[in-house]
């Protein structure tokens, strides 16, 4: 097939030295969201920028897709439509970048924004050691940024000096070599092996750091960066041998959830430095061996279905709460918030600060708008 769309059997075709009309421009727009609904339904999770422009007395396909069946699909639907255009639709990644299309997250929490400025809402947070997918660069007057993808599929932009880019062979290395995994809820790797010694960076819960030796109670490491020093052996873990040692039981899952109670809310944020609800229970839940999706309206098509009798009997502790307004006739569900159940009608979240709340409406703990609005529940544990 021809990169640019032909001719197909519209009656009045826009061809050469015909003025495109708005029912052109209408017909591929039907066409392109046709496409975009198949291939990037949410557009935190795909990049599906397509539009189209009038260049003189023709149509133009621009913008970008981060798959090159998407945009065969999109030539596909355009030449049904017999509308002829001409193609410029990029697929990323950008040719620019070379072969350093992968990332590693160099700082102990990196804010992914919206948008690639420092102003931008924060989209997602990226952990020191956690590999990224690099897809495009934009320069800002002053800044680098980067739109990258997590492992759970969602985009954002990470500023230039927040991670290291690299090829698809050094990011399996990383991912490969001895990796030990941060157990302490904040520390230091230290310029020495001594408590007095200056710090190289932070380092929270989660991160990931390479060890490169021991030196009695100490760590020896090196960071994604390549940026070195001593981090105590106390606050950390041989990643391999803790990932074995996971047991996602529901009174683990309620102890693991528990220390984080009094953190604050972190619109966007998964880390130790602040989290958003379902940052909580994304943390909470890989901590103990399973992953979870970044968003609630994700995490509430994992698991399985627990039906909600009105005395909640049939729920379990570690059971997954989603809160959110039913579906209507004219709009479709939305769920808006998610807890952890702790049983007794007792569940935790993140909501101002991570707490718990009460189902119960005669409970002191009672959160009249989650008891209002409680939508589903869904199990991810295993049966004991």
């Amino acid at each position: 097939m021809a990169l640019a769309a032909l001719l197909g059997g519209c009656a009045h075709p826009a061809g050469p030295g015909v003025k495109p009309t708005d029912d052109h421009s209408r017909a591929v727009d039907r066409a392109l969201q046709s496409v975009k609904q198949d291939y990037a339904p949410d557009g935190r999770l795909a990049i599906f920028n397509v539009g189209l422009e009038r260049l003189g007395r023709g149509l133009v396909l621009t913008g970008e897709v981060d798959r090159a069946e998407a945009r065969i699909e999109i030539l596909r639907a355009v030449e049904r439509t017999g509308v002829k255009v001409a193609d410029r639709i990029k697929v990323l990644p950008e040719e620019r970048l070379g072969e350093q299309v992968w990332g590693i997250g160099c700082l102990s929490v990196a804010s992914g924004r919206l948008q690639p400025e420092h102003k931008a809402e924060l989209g997602n947070q990226v952990l020191m050691g956690e590999i990224v997918r690099v897809w495009k660069r934009s320069s800002h007057p002053l800044y680098t940024w980067y739109l990258v993808q997590t492992a759970d599929g969602y985009l954002s932009w990470l500023h230039a000096d927040t991670f290291v880019r690299c090829t698809r062979e050094q990011a399996e290395a990383w991912r490969h070599a001895p990796l030990l995994i941060v157990t302490a809820m904040e520390g230091l790797v230290l310029e020495q092996p001594r408590a007095d010694a200056p710090p190289v960076s932070d380092v929270v819960l989660g991160n990931l750091v390479r060890k490169t030796g021991e030196t009695g109670d100490w760590y020896q490491v090196e960071l994604p960066d390549q940026r070195a020093g001593f981090l105590p052996r106390r606050a950390a873990q041989d990643y391999a041998a803790w990932a074995r040692a996971r047991r996602p039981t529901a009174e683990n899952i309620e102890q693991t959830a528990r220390r984080f109670l009094g953190r604050p809310y972190l619109w966007g944020g998964n880390s130790t430095k602040g989290f958003d609800c379902s940052g909580l229970t994304k943390q909470v839940f890989f901590l103990n061996g399973i992953d979870l999706l970044r968003d609630s309206s994700k995490q509430a098509g994992q698991g399985v279905a627990v039906p909600l009798d009105p005395d909640l009997r049939q729920l379990q502790k570690g059971d997954l709460l989603f809160f959110g307004r039913p579906a209507r006739r004219s709009q479709p569900e939305r769920v808006v918030h998610v807890g952890i159940y702790l049983g007794n009608k007792l569940f935790i979240h993140s909501s101002g600060r991570v707490h718990i709340s009460s189902l119960d409406p005669q409970s002191p703990l009672r959160d009249e708008v989650r008891i209002r609005t409680l939508l589903r529940a869904r199990r991810l544990l295993p049966a004991p």
